[in-house]
């Protein structure tokens, strides 16, 4: 059976010499030491058998073992190799010392080396880890036998040679470093200490892509894609030309590297003399089983049911964590109150090694909010260090939680968490996310600083809008909720706050129907009956099924019908609610996503719910749904909504001597989109047409179910019965897709359109 490599944690550059010039190279180059502290038995004892095997073999112990630098060094070009001689191994002491090359490859980091050793001198520089093979690679067959499985994911381009090792092209980028943000001061010694979570602010991907030959003595940063499961790969140091290697960062961890949506940065260095087409240029790499702990975390994520979809997006903090789980999610509100009279903690910040608890900043008994957020920028900053906890001093119960964010992966910001009692200001989140604190848990949107106040989910237009930003920018926000069901807990997730399960269903969903009507209880029985065969009428067609969805208000009356039908037969809701309690309508906060708005929001719940909806479907309603009429129709005109039938619906004839409702409403617009002759003057219409032409007068649900079967089977024709040109449903479509919502395949179809992967 193959064994998992032996993977040291970080060595720290010591003992940097004299600056001199590697002319096959072309760049300067420093000897140094790359010690490790507090060694175990088990990592001396592996070394020192390598050296006795390197003697009796007369080899060198670079043929047995190997270095993996830091990723944030040789994205700048900073490359580190291991030199030749032996390892001291100090057992009292508990520590190894490597003999190491530092190469500064990148001619724009001219005083690189210089830089180096005043930091090696002044600090600690962690500058790579070892890398111990203790068993053969993955050899072909095996490698194929994991993609089989679905636990591993390699690009449609790729090879496999017959003795095991995974060759994968370059992806058509090329990242670049400013010149100008490079020469700031304090800049590099934050590249190096941080690695690349330091290069964020010089770092970009160049427009010219990979268009231009690597030259001679030309460093590139450019990008591969690879989705590991269960397995670390370790990337050759020789590419496919014989000219170009690999830079030291070569370790790819299992688990972390998840996600073909990633890109993994390449850095390589052509020390010949002729350019080289970057073109033809593949990454080598071998795999090898993952130690016991991510075998484990694979084998309860990576479950048959979902290993193929976890390998495409990536291993998502929540994968990991558990944070679902309601006990969870409560146990990381240990000892953090709601004010800083009931004592406590005001927040905390939950790293893999380490916990930082916030204290409440307060004067005389007065809680300072403003130094409160000064307070939390210095943590995050790490320029404050009271309240830090590391190893041992951490709390027994906060350290599985812990132990499983070493293993969350993508940018790694998500592996360290603020949790706090209330949402804080859109600048503190910002300050969280720039120094890699990307995820937040609150059991509260809004402060609520008086007794026994409940917690408030409710957020107005800005909040909402920094949030979603927020959101698209990777960060990860958690709520625990109290319903009338059961105690649960949601993450926000494309613009509203959904379950677990909710989160599952979310991506498959491309056609959502948004119901409106009346918030007057009585209405719910009436209509109980003909809503669900509406329901579940468009739930049977073929080209919704499972990608079906119904919106709401998130309120009583025919909002609550329609939620508990939908609920009955299994259909994903929506709840887009406002703050109406104040008028004795309580929200439902049942639906499997949701999302609350204050008063003064009402303009952007009614954006929602008509940008996400395909389907309009007015039932009988007052005042609000007349407002809403209003908007769905201005969003369709302005090209914000697709053009598809807008239903209006009364089963009940409560209109004026039993006509419909909505008949007055209806007729009122045709009245707009007619000439008129006025004193002689012709007044043209004053809207177009079409938008009242995609409105239905009908009394069953029913014949809506029919007018909606139609458009589905055949929106071109459609549309061209109801006089709607086609350049304004392409519009409609295009603006859609760059606010983020899906477009179902048969309108795509309609307007001659392919589907977007990944949509």
């Amino acid at each position: 059976m193959k064994k998992a490599p032996f993977i040291s944690g970080d060595g720290q550059l010591l003992d940097v010499g004299d600056v001199h010039y590697n002319q096959t190279l072309a760049a300067p180059q420093v000897r140094g030491t790359m010690r490790f502290h507090n060694t175990g038995d088990s990592m001396r004892g592996l070394v020192r058998d390598i050296c006795e095997r390197a003697e009796r073999e007369k080899r060198p112990v670079s043929a047995f073992l190997d270095v993996s630098g830091r990723s944030g060094h040789s994205q700048v070009g900073i490359d580190v190799s291991l030199e030749d001689g032996m390892p001291r191994i100090a057992d009292l002491d508990k520590t190894i010392d490597l003999p190491i090359l530092v190469t500064a490859l990148n001619p724009m980091l001219a005083e690189s080396l210089a830089d180096l050793r005043r930091l090696a001198a002044s600090e600690r520089v962690d500058i790579a880890r070892v890398f111990i093979p203790l068993s053969e690679a993955l050899s072909r067959a095996e490698i194929e036998e994991a993609m089989a499985k679905q636990w591993l994911l390699l690009p449609e381009r790729h090879r496999i040679t017959e003795d095991g090792i995974i060759e994968l092209p370059l992806e058509n980028v090329r990242y670049i470093l400013s010149p100008r943000l490079l020469g700031v001061a304090n800049n590099f010694a934050e590249m190096i200490v941080k690695g690349k979570h330091g290069l964020s602010l010089c770092q970009n991907v160049s427009p010219l892509r990979l268009s231009e030959p690597v030259g001679p003595k030309e460093f590139l940063v450019s990008a591969m894609r690879i989705s590991l499961g269960p397995y670390t790969a370790f990337i050759e140091r020789q590419m496919s030309h014989p000219d170009v290697f690999h830079l030291a960062s070569r370790l790819l961890d299992g688990i972390r590297t998840t996600g073909m949506g990633t890109l993994r940065q390449l850095e390589l260095y052509n020390q010949g003399e002729s350019p080289v087409d970057p073109a033809d240029l593949w990454v080598r790499m071998r795999l090898y089983p993952a130690d016991d702990r991510v075998a484990r975390l694979a084998k309860r994520i990576l479950t048959p049911a979902r290993a193929a979809t976890i390998l495409e997006r990536g291993v998502d903090f929540a994968d990991l964590t558990d944070v679902f789980t309601v006990e969870t999610c409560a146990g990381l509100f240990d000892e953090i109150t709601v004010s800083p009279k009931h004592g406590g903690y005001y927040g905390r910040i939950l790293m893999p090694d380490r916990m930082i608890n916030i204290p409440w900043e307060e004067e005389h008994g007065r809680w300072m909010p403003e130094f409160q957020w000064r307070l939390v920028y210095e943590y995050a900053r790490g320029n404050l260090s009271d309240g830090s906890l590391t190893a041992g001093e951490i709390p027994l119960r906060f350290r599985a939680f812990q132990d499983d964010l070493t293993y969350v992966g993508g940018e790694q910001n998500l592996r360290q968490v603020f949790v706090a009692d209330w949402l804080p200001p859109v600048d503190t989140l910002r300050v969280l996310k720039r120094n890699r604190v990307g995820v937040v848990v609150v059991r509260s949107l809004n402060p609520r600083l008086g007794n026994g106040t409940k917690p408030s989910f409710r957020l107005d237009q800005t909040a909402y809008e920094e949030l979603v930003r927020l959101e698209r920018e990777g960060m990860r926000f958690y709520i625990p909720l109290e319903s009338a069901d059961k105690p649960h807990v949601r993450e926000f997730r494309n613009g509203t706050w959904v379950t677990a399960e909710g989160k599952e269903r979310q991506g498959r969903m491309h056609t959502t129907v948004a119901m409106f009507g009346s918030a007057v209880e009585s209405m719910q029985e009436p209509l109980r009956v003909e809503l669900r065969e509406f329901l579940a009428g468009l739930q049977r067609n073929p080209s919704l099924g499972e990608g079906l969805a119904v919106a709401h208000g998130s309120g009583p009356g025919i909002m609550r019908v329609v939620d508990e039908v939908a609920a009955e037969l299994g259909i994903f809701r929506i709840g887009v609610g406002i703050d109406a309690e104040t008028i004795g309508q309580r929200s439902n906060f049942s639906p499997e996503a949701l999302v609350q708005f204050t008063n003064l929001a009402l303009n952007t719940r009614q954006d929602i719910l008509d940008r996400h909806s395909i389907f309009k479907v007015f039932n009988v309603g007052g005042y609000g749904t007349c407002y809403e009429i209003n908007m769905a129709l201005t969003f369709m005109k302005i090209c914000h909504c697709l053009p598809a039938p807008y239903l209006f619906v009364d089963p009940l004839g409560l209109g004026v001597n039993g006509g419909h409702i909505w008949e007055q409403a209806i007729g009122q617009f045709h009245t707009i989109v007619a000439e008129k002759q006025v004193g002689g003057l012709t007044i043209e219409p004053l809207g177009p047409a079409w938008v009242v032409n995609c409105c239905h007068l009908v009394r069953t649900y029913a014949e809506g179910l029919a007018i909606i079967e139609a458009f589905i089977q055949d929106p071109a024709r459609y549309w061209a019965e109801h006089g709607v040109p086609e350049n304004m449903a392409r519009t409609a479509m295009h603006n859609l897709r760059g606010a983020g919502v899906p477009i179902p395949e048969y309108v795509m179809r309609a307007l001659g359109e392919e589907k977007i992967p990944g949509r």
